[in-house]
């Protein structure tokens, strides 16, 4: 007998390769299933105390919590390590839960996950390999300044431009070339 999460879906896929792709942030996530929609409903309490307030939390703030852990040294909320962490963060901004946070704020994020934003910087030669927090910073701060004046209001109503969007291009870029697609051929496509 077929269980109902493994029913398939319209387009053929089970539900649960549907919605869970175990190595989507690179290592595969073994853990990571929709049995783990339960649990982080019975904490829904402790999203509604965080942002059921006047003031929402800051997008680092609310980085922080999700990575945060309980007094015994686990995780607040498991399975959600920095990068899903920073990428939830992104999606409460575009729900309007959270304030957009600037350029400099996002770049701290981007330093301290040093994940495929900070490699997709390196790739292109914004930054080196070393890079140091203060330098990340100010590079991805001066990318976000250079797209805003060279992009037309129109193109950036377009594509959604903001800094999150940013951050996810430049992802983009590092798991473009980990594809076999050349740096060259990237880089001529942004141009």
């Amino acid at each position: 007998m077929i269980d109902e999460k493994e029913e398939a879906t319209k387009d053929g896929r089970k539900e649960e390769e549907y919605y869970v792709k175990k190595n989507c942030y690179g290592r595969n996530q073994k853990e990571r299933n929709t049995n783990l929609i339960e649990g982080y409903w019975r904490q829904c309490h402790l999203w509604n105390a965080k942002f059921d307030k006047s003031t929402p939390p800051t997008f680092e703030l609310a980085y922080y919590y999700l990575i945060s852990t309980k007094e015994d040294g686990k995780t607040l909320f498991r399975n959600i390590g920095s990068l899903s962490a920073l990428l939830i963060c992104g999606d409460l901004v575009e729900a309007g839960l959270v304030p957009m946070p600037s350029p400099e704020e996002l770049g701290e994020l981007i330093f301290k996950v040093g994940k495929g934003a900070k490699e997709g910087m390196s790739l292109i030669g914004l930054v080196k390999d070393e890079v140091n927090r203060e330098e990340l910073c100010k590079a991805f701060a001066s990318l976000d300044l250079a797209l805003k004046q060279e992009l037309t209001e129109d193109e950036k109503e377009a594509m959604g431009y903001n800094v999150i969007m940013l951050e996810h291009t430049l992802c983009k870029i590092k798991r473009l070339q980990k594809r076999g697609i050349s740096l060259p051929l990237v880089l001529s496509k942004i141009n």
